[in-house]
């Protein structure tokens, strides 16, 4: 599977293309809003229908993209609930141990790990039983994942994944591919422990924590599509750092920031060259 579909082969990239398509298309169609306002060619006699046509789709892309965000929005507002009475439950019951990185140690003989993610940083939790089980390199992978998701912020990404295929419950291919974002975050948070712990230690990691179950609204370093993640870490080039994943994440950055930009250069492009002139 990962030798078949690219997106997993780079999956750090990957989400970041996913977010620059999803966060562009709002950020272009306020800039061509603007500039159908601002402009004074838009409601000239030969340019009123396309200018129509133009506000009518940016119109309908600002529509469908505030109900993602209130979407959005209430799935954090639920989040949030829930991790304020997780960490209620983690400060009553589990033990921090600064040795670790200030990781909370609960006393549970069966081996799980996950981060519960706050507004400034967060906070990783491990079971005594995974502590029993693993070695001291494939236990700092653990903790490296955890430090990714954290790092990166991927609930936030998780979120919104979540509230567009919410939000367009009948596309199919929007739901695959927003629901595929929990694959691809996976795959980011283990390059992350092998970049910085090695292949075979996150291998190791991964393969003891495979089958463990975290609270809701946690995000585990064990979990689904377990195979996929396996394959992933057995690439011999490290997934984040090839020519492909470089050129996805120019494409992402470039669905972000080239929408807006392009039109508002049309626009100054029109203004300055006199078209219409005799």
């Amino acid at each position: 599977m990962v030798e078949r579909t690219w997106i997993y082969r780079v999956p750090c990239a990957a989400v970041g293309l996913w977010l620059g398509a999803v966060l562009g298309v709002p950020f272009g169609a306020v800039a061509a809003l603007l500039i159908l306002i601002s402009d004074q060619h838009t409601w000239q006699m030969d340019n009123t229908a396309p200018s129509l046509l133009a506000a009518l789709v940016s119109a309908v892309l600002l529509l469908g993209a505030g109900r993602v965000g209130r979407r959005f929005a209430a799935l954090n507002r639920a989040a949030r609930q829930r991790r304020r009475r997780h960490e209620m439950l983690i400060d009553l019951f589990a033990t921090e141990r600064p040795d670790l990185g200030k990781v909370n140690v609960i006393d549970d003989r069966r081996p799980f790990a996950y981060s519960v993610p706050c507004i400034v940083s967060g906070r990783t939790v491990l079971s005594q039983g995974a502590l029993d089980l693993l070695e001291p390199k494939p236990l700092q992978a653990v903790l490296r994942h955890e430090r990714a998701h954290l790092l990166a912020r991927h609930h936030l990404v998780l979120q919104l994944a979540t509230a567009v295929a919410q939000s367009f419950p009948g596309t199919r291919a929007i739901t695959a591919l927003s629901m595929s974002i929990t694959e691809l975050i996976e795959m980011s948070a283990d390059c992350y422990a092998r970049r910085h712990v090695g292949q075979k230690p996150t291998i190791a990691a991964l393969t003891l924590l495979a089958d463990m179950a975290v609270p809701a609204g946690a995000l585990p370093a064990g979990g689904r599509a377990v195979a996929l993640r396996l394959a992933q870490l057995h690439i011999p080039r490290h997934c984040c750092q090839t020519a492909r994943s470089k050129g996805t994440y120019a494409l992402g950055a470039a669905l972000l920031v080239l929408s807006p930009t392009v039109l508002l250069l049309n626009a100054i492009v029109i203004d300055l060259c006199p078209w219409g002139a005799a």
